[in-house]
């Protein structure tokens, strides 16, 4: 009896022992960040630049694959589905809490754990730099006496610079006619090919073609003008009192340990802090927004009602 009980206890204890031990180990592999849109957008852009920072930080190499399609709902929902172990992640853009408004998906923000958000950008039209329209009047005045022959391309129909693109034309009294692509990277190719008159993007998607003198800021819906571009108004500056963005951050599934998302948080924050990524992200245009699990999560919460309200008003 006295034998059992000793057994007993020793097993016990091993397993007390062994649980941290081996949670303490993560990772012991690489990590995978899922994009939901096509390669050469703004998330995928933002976090191929941040994953060789933060793997210094983890020990391990962190991977970044795209898996576009559905205007994030492919990506999105092998995201919720994946093994809650850490070594699965999954790029948490605006879209996160707008989708699930306009179409069926198998997944919300809920499904989710947040690790943390890294950038919050304003969105912006970028034309061609021989497009016919010289200011943001005489662009929308063209759209007010043409409806619909503006084609503006997106990311993605219900995608989030989708939103932003109804948002504006109710904003400014005009119609668009939207057109959509797998991702910011494809909608800017199209652009650049005379495809499309204007694209929806954040400023990482096509601003080096901005520097180049191909493309123009034709709207800029910040609160302040582009450290980059000064000389740009902002469309609230002219007028349209409209400001709207994207926050990326990064979620794991929902049921990843809580110490496994500690040690993710540490290093993507420590990789968001190393010089070397900062003038990356400066040079990108990207407005770096750090926000820890607590309050990325409540950022989530908020975005999921307000545009589930903006949703049903653009609509009427």
């Amino acid at each position: 009896m006295l034998k059992k009980v000793v057994i007993g206890l020793v097993l016990s204890l091993f397993v007390f022992i062994s649980t941290p031990l081996f949670a303490a180990e993560f990772p012991t592999k690489e990590v995978q960040i899922i994009i939901p849109w096509a390669a050469g957008g703004a998330t995928d852009l933002i976090f191929r630049a941040l994953a060789p920072y933060a793997s210094k930080h983890l020990g391990k190499p962190v991977v970044v694959v795209n898996r576009p399609g559905g205007g994030s709902a492919v990506g999105y929902t092998e995201g919720a589905k994946a093994k809650p172990d850490g070594y699965t992640l999954t790029s948490a853009v605006t879209p996160l809490t707008i989708l699930p408004h306009q179409v069926s998906t198998v997944y919300t923000y809920r499904d989710f754990e947040p690790i943390l958000n890294v950038v919050s950008d304003p969105s912006m039209f970028l034309i061609r730099a021989d497009a016919p329209w010289k200011s943001l009047k005489e662009f929308l005045d063209f759209a007010k006496n043409n409806p619909n022959m503006i084609a503006v391309g997106n990311s993605g129909a219900g995608g989030g610079v989708h939103l932003v693109a109804l948002a504006f034309e109710k904003a400014a009294g005009v119609k668009f006619n939207h057109i959509p692509f797998s991702g910011g990277g494809p909608s800017v190719t199209a652009l650049l090919g005379g495809h499309i008159n204007a694209v929806s993007v954040s400023p990482p998607e096509g601003i080096e073609h901005v520097k180049a003198g191909k493309l123009r800021i034709i709207a800029l819906f910040a609160e302040k003008r582009l450290e980059l571009f000064p000389e740009v108004p902002t469309v609230k500056e002219q007028g349209i009192d409209f400001v709207m963005g994207m926050w990326r951050g990064l979620v794991a599934p929902k049921g990843t340990p809580p110490d496994v998302i500690k040690k993710l948080h540490d290093a993507f924050k420590l990789g968001m802090e190393d010089p070397a990524f900062q003038k990356t992200a400066k040079d990108m245009a990207i407005n770096l927004s750090y926000l820890g699990p607590e309050a990325f999560g409540k950022l989530m919460v908020h975005d999921h009602e307000f545009y589930g309200k903006l949703i049903k008003e653009i609509k009427k």
